[in-house]
């Protein structure tokens, strides 16, 4: 038995996931240099720039957890 419409949702579900993911990612990254914006900034920024800010935020909170950064 096949649904329907799951590969959408199965989509869409990927598409809020990059949003938040992205979103916390690029507010985590501002926050070292002292700066916020709304969530909503963060989360349109980390659509776009999200295959590369998650990275980056992943690295500098192992490297923030060993006090290099």
């Amino acid at each position: 038995m096949r649904e329907e419409g799951s590969g959408c949702f199965t989509m869409i579900m990927f598409a809020l996931f990059n949003v938040a993911l992205g979103g916390v990612s690029v507010d985590y990254i501002l926050s070292w240099f002292g700066k916020d914006i709304p969530f909503l900034a963060d989360s349109l920024i980390g659509l776009f720039a999200g295959e590369i800010s998650i990275p980056v935020a992943v690295i500098g909170w192992v490297l923030n957890s060993f006090g290099v950064l």
